[in-house]
């Protein structure tokens, strides 16, 4: 047997590049967070990753969301879209990619660590509803996070 029969074929995941995720709820150190993480992508060589988290709030109004097609996902969508554009505007990096994922947020994050070269959170983010990233979440991101975490302040 020569050695190029006994070496194993290359496994095309194996050399793939982990992304940089960063964890985007709207607030200004969100954004300033996607930026920062912008450059160290470039500096690595690594995909760059926009991600937003929903999670479902029940309330005595939610037959309302049926008639007028509102839905929180397609808020979130709108959040991170705008997210995008006040960081980059049309110069996105290359590879660039976003995602919208439910869940809880501090979990859903940590749990998405897993595939990630680094998380790039913002120290604070909106409480509330429109709150994805509340301060909680950068904290227990730090605490259980899979990969590297970067925390961004203003």
């Amino acid at each position: 047997m020569s050695d190029s029969e006994s070496t194993p074929s290359a496994d095309p995941t194996a050399t793939r590049t982990r992304p940089i995720v960063v964890g985007i709820d709207g607030s200004e150190l969100s954004i300033k967070a996607l930026r920062h993480a912008r450059r160290l992508g470039e500096a690595l060589d690594a995909p760059l990753e926009a991600v937003a988290v929903w999670q479902q709030a029940h309330s005595l109004y939610d037959f309302y969301q049926a008639e007028s097609g509102w839905t929180p996902e397609k808020e979130v969508e709108k959040l991170i879209g705008d997210a995008v554009i006040s960081a980059f505007g049309e110069d996105r990096p290359h590879g660039f990619t976003q995602t919208v994922l439910k869940g809880p947020p501090a979990r859903t994050l940590i749990g998405h660590s897993a595939d990630a070269e680094m998380l790039v959170l913002g120290s604070r983010g909106y409480g509330g509803f429109t709150g994805l990233l509340v301060g909680s979440v950068s904290t227990a991101c730090v605490a259980h996070a899979t990969c590297p975490v970067l925390i961004v302040h203003g």
